[in-house]
């Protein structure tokens, strides 16, 4: 025999679905929250070093990337198992991160000798990552993160390598950060609600 779901039990039963994949979403704040500030304090960092020229190679601040990378995976992995429900949006959302991590990692490792264009590719990148993700879960402010990355790519383009890590940092904090922080309050706004 059929189970025939009241009208009230069909509307829980929707609102709890939409909860669990707005608070699926919530995953992808913490990641642009994390990477957001070691990427700005990093570059900020090389920056510096090479300013006051205080060691022979600055850029070895960029091995902070690695356990980065560990930390976002594990906390990705984690937050994974706990999902009850893992819509295709879910999915795509991840994969589009994924692959920009590996291709980012593949496109480094290429350009690292001509490394004045280091970062506006990479500001092109994650321009196009934030901007496919703010497209996918909707939310306008990551849209314009993403549109931030693109046109930050331009400066530090112009601005040579030395100022294009100073660049990258603005296009990090408009980018990711203050998205990223709003994606938590409006998560955190939902889940007290």
């Amino acid at each position: 025999m059929e189970n025939k779901l009241t009208h009230e039990d069909s509307l829980k039963l929707i609102t709890g679905i939409i909860a669990t994949a707005k608070g699926n979403v919530s995953q992808g704040a913490f990641h642009m929250i994390l990477w957001g500030w070691v990427v700005m304090i990093v570059s900020f960092s090389h920056f510096m070093l090479m300013k006051y020229q205080v060691i022979s190679n600055p850029e070895i601040v960029w091995l902070l990337m690695v356990p980065t990378f560990v930390v976002s995976m594990v906390a990705g992995f984690r937050k994974g198992k706990k999902e009850k429900i893992r819509t295709h949006l879910d999915s795509l959302y991840m994969w589009v991160w994924l692959a920009l991590s590996f291709t980012m990692g593949l496109m480094i490792f290429y350009i690292a000798p001509r490394w004045e264009i280091v970062s506006p590719m990479v500001l092109i990148l994650a321009g196009y990552a934030t901007f496919i993700s703010g497209t996918i879960i909707k939310f306008r402010p990551m849209i314009y993160g993403g549109i931030s990355f693109w046109l930050w790519s331009l400066v530090a383009f112009y601005a040579g390598p030395y100022y294009g890590l100073l660049v990258t940092s603005a296009g990090i904090l408009t980018g990711y950060l203050i998205p990223g922080i709003m994606l938590q309050r409006k998560m955190n706004d939902f889940e007290t609600s």
